[in-house]
Parts: structure tokens; sequence; C-alpha cells
């Protein structure tokens, strides 16, 4: 600015001078008047849109900083996120990648422009040192972030993994209880006419043998099973039966229907089946 006042004043000198207009002297210095002034021009017009781009460079940079600070702030939550925080936490990663390429390009032109320039801003030049800075610090809070999403995610899928596990296992276990259970409480029980329950090794004897119970050998398919905490009562659909199977005494009794056929009522269920799971009754 100096060196453009000092041609002014000198212009100025040279105006005051009859005929000096049409001088060589003249006409050179108002074209450097001239060039110099145009320069200025463009100068501050490349200035004032470097600094533009700083601008918006710097926007961006608050908004990324906004997204980081609701990821991290996300990643500290105890268990594992919702689908829509899922999505908003994507979003934000996608939009600081896309703004961080964006400053980069930004940066990058930023860069070729200060470096071929003739004028030396020390502030613009601490300006975009710094925002240089910011981008690398930023790309590295990326990476960080999503590495701690990683993490947490794989601890994630690993409880899930372990309470899947327990789950199979108390499954496991209840189920092993409830066959047990259902073991404990399984009996069986056939009625049939005496030749119905020889016919299937039920019974055996005959002429001049006394009668009784083929344990070892008798048809089990035959057999009807059922749940002793539930059934108490079976229908024998006769009017006369016999118990051949052993049970203690008191615990059972045949009762007598309207329709004159006996039903078979078991009185204590514990200690009637104590003795053996399987029934037997003779019908006729």
């Amino acid at each position: 600015m100096k060196r453009e006042w000092i041609l002014l004043m000198v212009m100025g000198l040279i105006v005051s001078c009859t005929n000096v207009r049409e001088s060589k002297e003249y006409k050179e210095l108002q074209a450097q008047r001239d060039s110099l002034l145009v320069q200025a021009t463009d100068a501050e017009g490349e200035a004032a849109e470097m600094m533009s781009v700083i601008s918006e460079v710097e926007a961006n940079f608050e908004r990324i900083r906004e997204a980081e600070k609701y990821i991290s702030t996300q990643s500290a939550q105890e268990g594992e996120m919702s689908q829509d925080t899922k999505t908003r936490v994507s979003e934000n990663f996608r939009m600081i990648n896309e703004i961080l390429q964006r400053n980069k390009t930004q940066l990058e032109e930023l860069n070729k422009r200060y470096s071929g320039s003739n004028r030396e801003l020390t502030s613009m030049k601490n300006t975009i040192s710094r925002l240089n800075r910011e981008m690398e610090e930023s790309a590295d809070r990326l990476i960080e972030l999503q590495a701690e999403l990683a993490r947490k995610d794989e601890q994630i899928a690993q409880l899930s993994q372990d309470i899947t596990s327990l789950a199979l296992e108390t499954e496991k276990q209840s189920e092993m209880i409830r066959e047990q259970d259902r073991t404990l409480n399984t009996a069986y029980y056939v009625f049939g006419t005496e030749r119905e329950l020889k016919d299937q090794k039920i019974l055996s004897g005959g002429f001049l043998q006394a009668t009784r119970v083929m344990q070892d050998t008798f048809n089990k398919e035959y057999f009807l099973t059922i749940d002793i905490r539930e059934v108490t009562e079976i229908p024998l659909f006769a009017p006369r039966a016999k118990l051949w199977s052993t049970h203690p005494e008191g615990t059972y009794e045949l009762v007598q229907a309207e329709d004159g056929n006996l039903i078979f009522s078991i009185t204590d269920t514990q200690r009637f089946w104590s003795l053996t799971k399987y029934l037997i009754i003779e019908v006729n």
C-alpha cells in the first residue's frame, strides 16, 4: 500500500505540470498505478473468497463435533442400543465422513492457493494450519469412535451369547426336571377279562395252575399311561372286578356307579403307587 501512495503522490505532482500528461513518463506511471489497483482488487477478492471457505470449513467442524458428541454419549450408555439409536449413530458416522471429505478437499485447495499467493498473511497462515490440525484430529477421533462402538458391539454380542447359552442350559435343566417330574408321576393301568389279560401275557395260569401276574414278560404297550396327579378314578365298565397288582390296603376302593358298573377310585395317591406303577384289574 505504501508503494501505491508514493505512485499516487508522484502522479499528483506530474499532473500539476503543464503538458506532462502527454509525456512518456506519465503514461508509464499511469499504467503502473492501474496495474497495482487491479492487483489490490484481485488480492482483496481472493482473500475474501479464502475467508469464506475458511468460515465454511470451521462451520463443518462444528457439525462434526456435535455429531461426535452424540455418538460418544450413546456409546457410553449401558446395554444394547435401540434400532432408532443405531440408525441415528450410523447417519452421524456417514455425515462425519462426508464432511471430512469435503473439508479435506477445501483445505487442499486453500493450501495450494495460499502457497501460490505473493502475500504473507500471518493470520491466514495460522488459521489454515489450525484447520489442517483439526482435520487430522477429527479423522483420528472418528477412527477411535468406530473402534469404541465395535468393542461395545463385541461385548454385547458376547453377553448375548452368554445369555443364550445360559438360557439354553437353563431350558435343558428345566426339561430334565420336567422329564423327571413326568417320570415320577407317570403310571400305567390296564383292565380286561382274564382271557384278554392272559393273551397279552399279563396274567398266567390255567387248568390246575394258579393265576399270577407275569411282571417280567407282560406287554407294556397294552397299558394306558396316566399322570397320577390328575387321574384318581378309572371307570371299569363292568359290574365285577378283581385287583391283581400289589397296592397298600386302604389306598383305593371300588365304587358302584348308578349304571351298576364299577369305578376304581384311588383315595391315597402317593401311597397307592408307592409299590408299583402298574395297575392291573380283571373285570367280568
